[in-house]
């Protein structure tokens, strides 16, 4: 009777680490789920800064032209 009773002890309580393996893995899951949606909002989609870029670098450049103007006729 004794040895029934520790089996059904063991056994539970292997059930019991089971449970919280899943448990803990599916949390995991969750978390990484949760950490991927958010970088995917972080980043901007493909193409949306090039042009900003480009217009940035072109402002750049007519700026610098605009000075090299200003140093020659000093």
């Amino acid at each position: 009777m004794a040895r029934r009773l520790e089996e059904r002890e063991k056994e539970r309580e292997r059930e019991e680490e089971e449970r919280r393996t899943k448990e803990l893995h599916e949390q995991q899951v969750e978390a990484a789920e949760r950490q991927a949606d958010e970088q995917s909002k972080e980043t901007l989609p493909s193409g949306i800064l090039t042009p900003l870029l480009k217009r940035h670098r072109d402002l750049d450049d007519e700026l610098k032209t605009r000075l090299y103007e200003l140093e020659a006729k000093l």
